[in-house]
This record gives C-alpha cells, sequence and structure tokens, in this order.
C-alpha cells in the first residue's frame, strides 16, 4: 500500500511541475517568417505576453487627431494625439488616414514592445482597433468609401422600391408623422461604418433623394454597392455623444427578405 501512495504523489508532482508558469516569446522574437506582415491583427486574440487588455480604455469613446500614418498591405499605423496632450499609436484595417484630421473610435486591445517587421521598429505601445470613423461621419458632403474610390451612388429612377417601402424623400419631408413607427426603405448600400457602438452604421440612397445622407443602423453586415431593403424604427433628434447626432435616424432595422 505504502508503494501504491508514493507512486500516486510522484504523479502528482510531476504534473505540477509540467503545469508551472510558461514563458512566451514577445513578438519580436518570434520565428516567424511570413512576409511583409507582423500578424499585429492575426493574433491579437492569443496569449502572447505582449497583447494586454486596457478596461478603463477599453470602454471610452476616443476622439483623436492623426498626427502620422504608416500604411501596410492589410492594415496601417496611425500615431494619433488625444486632448492636446496624450500621443500614442493605433493600428486598424487598411483604410485611407488624413494627416491633421480628427477620428474617434471606441476601446482598443493593447500590445506593448511590438516588432514592426515592415518599418523595422518597435512600439512601446500600440492598440488595436476595429477602425477609425471621422468625425465629420455623418455629413452629407461625405461620399467616399474607406478605400478612397468613389462609392456607386443609385441614378434616379434606377431603383425600385419593394412592396411596402416607402422613399428617402417621403420619410425625410415627413419625419415628424414617421416619429418612432416603423418603416420599410428600399435602397443601395453606398457607405457602410461597421461595428460601432455594437452596431452597423449603413448609409442608403434610393434615387429620390441623393443629396440627403440616410443613416440606418441594423446588426445586419452588408457589403457597399449592394440593393436592399431594411425596416427599422424612425427616431428624431438622436444623439450618441462623440459626433454622432441625427436629425432623423432609422434604428434596429433587419434585412427584408
Amino acid at each position: 500500500m505504502k508503494s501504491i501512495e508514493m507512486i500516486l504523489l510522484c504523479m502528482i508532482l510531476f504534473a505540477s511541475c509540467n503545469n508551472g508558469p510558461k514563458v512566451l516569446e514577445s513578438q519580436g522574437g518570434s520565428s516567424d517568417n511570413s512576409a511583409s506582415s507582423t500578424g499585429i491583427f492575426s493574433d491579437a486574440s492569443d496569449n502572447s505576453a505582449t497583447t494586454q487588455t486596457d478596461a478603463g480604455f477599453k470602454d471610452q469613446v476616443h476622439t483623436v487627431v492623426a498626427e502620422e500614418v504608416l500604411p501596410t498591405d492589410k492594415y496601417v499605423y496611425v500615431r494619433v494625439k488625444e486632448n492636446e496632450t496624450e500621443e500614442f499609436w493605433v493600428a486598424t484595417r487598411k483604410m485611407n488616414i488624413e494627416v491633421g484630421a480628427s477620428y474617434f473610435f471606441r476601446g482598443g486591445l493593447l500590445k506593448t514592445q511590438f516588432e514592426s517587421k515592415e518599418y523595422n521598429r518597435i512600439f512601446d505601445r500600440v492598440y488595436l482597433v476595429s477602425n477609425l470613423v471621422p468625425t465629420d461621419h455623418s455629413s452629407t458632403q461625405n461620399s467616399a468609401d474607406n478605400s478612397g474610390e468613389d462609392t456607386p451612388v443609385a441614378d434616379t429612377g434606377s431603383i425600385e422600391l419593394k412592396e411596402g417601402s416607402i422613399s428617402i424623400s417621403e420619410l425625410v419631408n415627413n419625419k415628424e408623422d414617421y416619429a418612432s413607427k416603423s418603416v420599410q426603405l428600399t435602397g443601395m448600400v453606398v457607405k457602410v461604418n461597421p461595428n460601432i457602438m455594437n452596431r452597423n452604421w449603413i448609409h442608403l440612397k434610393d434615387g429620390s433623394m441623393d443629396d440627403y445622407d440616410m443613416v440606418i443602423t441594423s446588426s445586419v453586415a452588408i457589403p457597399e454597392g449592394h440593393v436592399v431593403s431594411l425596416k427599422g424604427t424612425v427616431k428624431l433628434d438622436s444623439d450618441f455623444g462623440a459626433g454622432y447626432t441625427y436629425e432623423l435616424l432609422v434604428e434596429n432595422a433587419e434585412l427584408v427578405r
């Protein structure tokens, strides 16, 4: 019996040694040979010692000014300034960033001592964010998508309204009559700001009033250039803070099949 107890004790001690603290290589010491890519987004959810969460930072909406831009094939590093004092780097999916322009974003995943192979430099700290949204994103003059190319604009009369839909001009000209009511719109998606405040911000045109920036929020992800019908609730004078103010908005829209 004592021999069996000794064997069990040795097995427990051996297992405990194997479950001890593990030393993980930092990004800079990685032997990854992938060409022209640091993998900053692909390994964002791993257990690397360079990846950290910052609960206070994550819960905030940040308004920043772009000071410097370092593009790569798949994403872009941006040195930003917040509150005219604090400077730090963010990395986001590839998009056109204008130096001197203001942007905002929510949250971020922090990486420290991160090596950029493209630029052969170490970032003391860089925040991974889903995207940077121009502070004038709701302007009717902004008709370009994040790639910098012209977005498709629906020609007047080219879109046939789905049964049950009203035109954008009808909604805009009679918005008080539709306040807090459910409406259905049909149009072309000309711009999308995805995954901001847990929703997608869809810009729709139907040819009836294309100089108006009709914005619809939805959990549905719809690519630009698609003609769709969406049904949601009309809300007037919405103010979400951080530049999100709308006289007219259609919220929580669902895709009509």
